[in-house]
């Protein structure tokens, strides 16, 4: 495969292979949930995340695993380094906080198009759980089980594939912009590809999908999780929300030394065209 046929694969292809099975897995999901609730399925929102969690965790491990036995590339699934944890808890926070600085801008343009972003985008995040158990299972489905899957087909398969080429800046932007777009709303579209980029980065300097996992639970553990389970007063809103903010320039410095620190941690591989450099022995 020449340079071009590469990037036509890694860059748009394979990440277009990735989406279509994402979208077939949420709407598998919908189809059998329907089947047992009827025209009520949607009132039913835990049941379906935690179906299409389940099923598309499933299909990416198999997926993985027939990678491994034909020797491609795959992400790495490593303990890692006390400083690559450090510096994901900070990078989830940060990446919170750039979400509250995000809506305390959005929500105060005087734009009628902006305001109605902003009710659909209320209105396509309400729960939507008619019992008790079916919250849990959102919580537990939205918070665990989607964070994993997204993070194995955004990062471990997305991003994974698109670093093959070298190109890490473009790589990283890229794989955040499908990212972005495929959270489908104008509104989460914004800060889900500056999320995705920073996870993207994450997942550059500690080579390790199971940092970007925990980012992503973190994320949607204080973001989405707490809100629906617990009663938040204004009081503990507004300190989380500093504290989100006042992480963000502690996690710029830990970027800055984390990717100083990447070349020496991950050496790149020396490719070369040349049999001769392949072969041991002395060359002429």
């Amino acid at each position: 495969m020449n340079y071009r046929s590469k990037i036509l694969f890694h860059f748009f292809l394979g990440p277009f292979l990735c989406i279509v099975a994402y979208l077939f897995i949420m709407m598998l999901a919908a189809e059998a949930v329907y089947s047992f609730e009827g025209e009520a399925y949607l009132e039913h929102e835990g049941l379906i995340y935690l179906v299409e969690g389940i099923v598309g965790i499933g299909l990416f491990t198999v997926w993985y695993l027939i990678r491994r036995r034909m020797i491609l590339y795959n992400p790495t699934w490593s303990v890692g380094k006390p400083i690559d944890w450090v510096y994901t808890v900070f990078i989830s926070l940060s990446m919170l906080g750039f979400a509250t600085l995000y809506f305390l801008l959005v929500t105060n343009l005087p734009f009628s198009f902006v305001t109605k972003a902003l009710n659909d985008y209320a209105d396509m995040t309400s729960v939507r759980s008619a019992t008790r158990s079916d919250l849990y299972m959102n919580v537990f489905s939205i918070c665990i089980l989607i964070p994993i899957l997204e993070e194995m087909i955004f990062r471990g398969c997305v991003l994974e594939g698109m670093l093959q080429l070298k190109k890490p800046v473009y790589a990283i932007l890229i794989s955040a912009f499908y990212f972005g777009v495929m959270h489908g709303q104008i509104i989460q579209i914004v800060y889900a590809f500056v999320c995705g980029a920073v996870l993207g980065l994450l997942y550059y300097v500690t080579h390790n999908i199971c940092t970007t996992i925990l980012a992503h639970i973190i994320f949607n553990i204080m973001g989405s999780g707490i809100y629906m389970l617990f009663s938040i007063s204004d009081a503990a809103d507004r300190v989380l929300d500093i504290v989100k903010i006042s992480t963000i320039a502690v996690s710029v410095l830990l970027s800055i030394y984390m990717l100083r620190q990447r070349n020496k941690r991950f050496p790149e591989k020396e490719e070369s065209g040349d049999i001769n450099k392949m072969l041991p022995g002395r060359h002429t």
